[in-house]
């Protein structure tokens, strides 16, 4: 039976509503409850992310999707990408998903982030695709920093979706406490956007401290140093950190 996902769109074309961050955070959350885990109470696996992602029912509508992780993926100009997801209208509901293998060799952490940013389109994108002109849609470069960096709204939303996802405000935070804690790290009340009631780091935590946190909660999520970095700012577990 596929997972069902729902989110405020138009009921005819399927286009999402400008969604708030935190609506996308909360799509995010009804996918990241059924995905399987094997070695880790908080780090998702690509393969076990894409299994779960092949069929998703998005709104009412049936979306099925085809992985590929063994090949060497490129835009149309001959560019290398990481990932790219494809529609056709001569098959409604199916998106074409590819993983470039050759730039995930020995990064799990990169192979993890790019198939989430593409279950990203796959469950905002597809939908609203349907009887449309194919469409791709991609990381054009073969920086991992695109994965955090994107200007289109569709890319922002896969962005946001994809870093919900892999390490969630929530859980985050409650890692963070306990690192920070067994470091005794100074914490601080103010805005945040994780755990209710948990304080967040002082914004004077010494550079070397934040980074020990950091390497840490990378190794408990299964992404790089940067993914949790921009989650940290992002949900404000820095006090001072733009909310």
């Amino acid at each position: 039976m596929p997972v069902s996902l729902t989110y405020a769109h138009h009921p005819q074309t399927g286009v999402p509503h400008r969604l708030t961050a935190e609506a996308v955070w909360a799509v995010a959350a009804q996918l990241r409850r059924v995905v399987a885990r094997r070695d880790s109470a908080w780090a998702l696996d690509a393969g076990a992310l894409a299994a779960t992602a092949s069929v998703l029912e998005v709104n009412s509508r049936q979306i099925t999707a085809e992985w590929d992780f063994a090949h060497a993926v490129h835009d149309e100009d001959g560019r290398a990408v990481l990932g790219i997801c494809e529609t056709d209208p001569a098959a409604p509901g199916l998106a074409l998903v590819s993983v470039n293998a050759g730039m995930m060799a020995n990064r799990p952490e990169l192979a993890l982030s790019t198939a989430a940013h593409e279950v990203g389109h796959i469950v905002f994108d597809v939908p609203s695709a349907v009887e449309q002109p194919a469409r791709r849609y991609r990381s054009v470069t073969a920086d991992p920093g695109c994965l955090d960096r994107a200007t289109l709204l569709s890319e922002r939303r896969a962005n946001e979706f994809m870093g919900a996802l892999l390490v969630p405000p929530s859980p985050l935070h409650l890692r963070m406490v306990a690192h920070a804690r067994a470091e005794k790290l100074l914490m601080v009340h103010a805005p945040h956007r994780g755990r209710p009631g948990f304080r967040v780091l002082a914004r004077d935590t010494p550079e070397e401290a934040l980074a020990g946190v950091v390497a840490a909660l990378a190794g408990d999520f299964g992404v790089s140093d940067r993914f949790i970095a921009v989650r940290l700012q992002r949900y404000g577990l820095i006090e001072g950190a733009g909310l």
